[in-house]
């Protein structure tokens, strides 16, 4: 079996396929999987193992010159990363991503068996393009086990595959987030509550990313432990792999830490923490606010509420959450 599945952006976007890609490959050993994405998520795929090609394809543009609305897209554009796929003869594609390019690279690829969602929650016509439709209509599910719903439709027996939790030395700390997701940050001063009031017990760290830098120097102002700056996906993931604990807003980092199976508690502000949180396989908690906000203009950094969904969330009870998940770590020698 050959599978080519598609979800075009975003760093945790990729990496919440992943579980699925995983569990493909626990039943279907010998199947060959493709990844296909925007070139700047190529790093991002290279995390999981299963992935035997990535194939990288541009963004569309739209026409300058429509020539009274007669043109829109330019498939062109295409052309290099269509034949790569072709090459390898994909038995069957699965667009995760659910929108027009995704669903129509597919298409263009020439794949027999086209598996995508229902109109309800795809988008831009993206049904249209498949050949066998799963159907989801319900919005507010978990990303990670919306991709299972979907794959089922055709590979009826795949199921999350079992990760064993191992006692670790580290409480690791993600306080940022992308500078387009911003307003996703709870508060630096909280996390460093949360550091204080556990460094002299275990060994806790603060990571963070290349669009985090604004961090740095604020946090090592404040309190003295171990700051990781790091600008590798695979070292992120190696830092993630030595944890007991890892806690960090919603964003790509605590869903690497849920695929490979640490306890987690992502502090959930401004999203959904049904989609976005730590699905039903995963060990650990999804902290949010039991009113969920919707911020009209969240991706341009402009909240109309003040900050009140992520604001409320506590220091106590993110160290209650901790508590829990206590039994996951090793006590400082």
């Amino acid at each position: 079996m050959r599978i080519l599945i598609c979800q075009l952006r975003n760093h945790g976007d990729i990496i919440r396929c992943f579980p699925l890609i995983d569990a493909i490959k626990a039943i279907y050993k010998d199947a060959f999987i493709g990844f296909t994405c925007f070139p700047e998520m190529i790093e991002t795929c290279a995390l999981c193992h299963n992935i035997d090609v990535v194939i990288a394809q541009p963004r569309f543009k739209s026409v300058t010159d429509t020539q009274d609305e007669t043109r829109v897209l330019d498939c062109s554009i295409l052309e290099d990363a269509v034949a790569e796929a072709r090459k390898y003869n994909f038995d069957l594609y699965i667009d995760l991503h659910g929108v027009f390019q995704s669903a129509l690279f597919g298409a263009i690829c020439g794949i027999r068996t086209r598996l995508g969602r229902s109109k309800e929650t795809a988008k831009d016509g993206a049904s249209l393009f498949y050949t066998v439709i799963a159907e989801v209509k319900e919005k507010e599910l978990n990303r990670m086990e919306r991709h299972f719903i979907i794959t089922r439709k055709i590979l009826k027996n795949v199921k999350p595959v079992y990760i064993q939790v191992k006692k670790k030395d580290y409480i690791t700390i993600f306080p940022g987030s992308s500078k387009k997701g911003i307003l996703k940050r709870w508060s630096t001063d909280r996390y460093i509550k949360i550091a204080n009031k556990y460094r002299d017990k275990y060994y806790v760290r603060m990571v963070l990313g290349p669009e985090e830098s604004d961090l740095v120097r604020y946090i090592r102002n404040r309190i003295d432990i171990d700051i990781v700056e790091c600008n590798s996906w695979e070292k992120i993931s190696e830092l993630i792999s030595e944890s007991g604990i890892v806690i960090g807003n919603d964003g790509a980092f605590v869903h690497l830490a849920v695929w490979k199976g640490i306890p987690s508690i992502m502090i959930c502000g401004p999203l959904s923490p049904v989609v976005n949180g730590i699905w039903k396989y995963g060990i650990g908690q999804t902290i949010s606010v039991p009113k969920h906000c919707i911020c009209n203009y969240l991706w341009q950094g402009k909240c109309d509420y003040n900050h009140y969904c992520i604001d409320k969330i506590t220091v106590a009870d993110v160290i209650k959450a901790v508590s829990r998940l206590e039994i996951y770590l090793n006590e400082r020698i």
